[in-house]
């Protein structure tokens, strides 16, 4: 999760700074362990709005009043979750919007977290491949993507499996925190940022990306998803990452990141 301000890393960035940034990233993850918070939040009425069959969006507001959490919900049997790793080693980055274009996928945002020289950090799968393998002993987790839908486990319950079975898991990334766990926000390191992240419903069948184009508390966006009726929801990499682009019948967004990253999450039809 990087620290630096957007306006910072949208006038251009050094070696040097680009490399805190992809360092600062690991501080939230393991500075604080994750454990389950008060369960204090009152339940949310969410207004979902289509976005075309087995597609919805709807906005959450935080507490400042102003700040806007966007959530593009998916339905999993009509529309496929990827995980996409650049080509070559450090993979070729890419921007969302480029690989909207590319893939015609109909949404896309950045993915985990990446050191100064655009590697990877945690495990990534994409297509079935295992491009980075398990980081060990960080208290983050894994989104984990296979044929019977989407779930979420910590690092350390990651053992290549899924839940469907006799079947290779097809895409999962390695990030964090967690947000949320069992339908309970979970109490994490204080740090605003811009945020990228994912909230899965119970079961798995639906699977919602979560944009925030503004800084806002870790913790509180935990508490709103909880309250929101999410089972379980996780950080990707956030700050100038967060990048997305949807194009879905009318409906066109495009929130750029500072930078092209190496991995991307993205959803297409089936």
């Amino acid at each position: 999760m990087s620290l630096v301000r957007d306006r910072f890393v949208r006038a251009g960035f050094a070696a040097l700074a680009f490399a805190a940034l992809a360092f600062a990233a690991l501080a939230p993850a393991v500075a604080t362990p994750a454990v389950a918070a008060p369960a204090f939040a009152a339940p949310t009425s969410v207004d979902w709005k289509d976005l075309g069959p087995g597609a919805s969006r709807a906005t959450l507001i935080a507490r400042d009043g102003v700040t806007q959490i966007l959530l593009f919900r998916f339905g999993l049997d009509r529309y496929r979750a990827e995980v996409a790793v650049g080509a070559g080693w450090p993979p070729r980055p890419a921007t969302a919007a480029d690989l909207l274009r590319e893939r015609r996928a109909v949404a896309a945002v950045n993915g985990g977290f990446f050191d100064e020289h655009r590697r990877p950090l945690g495990l990534r799968i994409a297509q079935s491949v295992v491009r980075v393998p398990l980081r060990p002993k960080v208290d983050w987790g894994v989104l984990l993507l296979d044929r019977a839908g989407a779930r979420i486990v910590h690092s350390r319950d990651f053992d290549g499996q899924t839940s469907a079975p006799k079947a290779a898991p097809s895409g999962a990334i390695q990030v964090g925190p967690r947000l949320v766990v069992d339908g309970r926000a979970l109490q994490l390191k204080p740090q605003r940022a811009r945020r990228t992240g994912v909230a899965l419903e119970r079961g798995g069948g639906t699977l919602t990306l979560v944009v925030v184009d503004a800084p806002i508390e870790a913790g509180e966006l935990a508490e709103q998803l909880a309250a929101a009726g999410f089972d379980s929801a996780i950080l990707l990499d956030g700050g100038p990452s967060t990048q997305l682009s949807l194009h879905l019948g009318s409906a066109k967004i495009d929130l750029p990141g500072g930078y092209a990253v190496p991995d991307l999450l993205m959803i297409g039809r089936r």
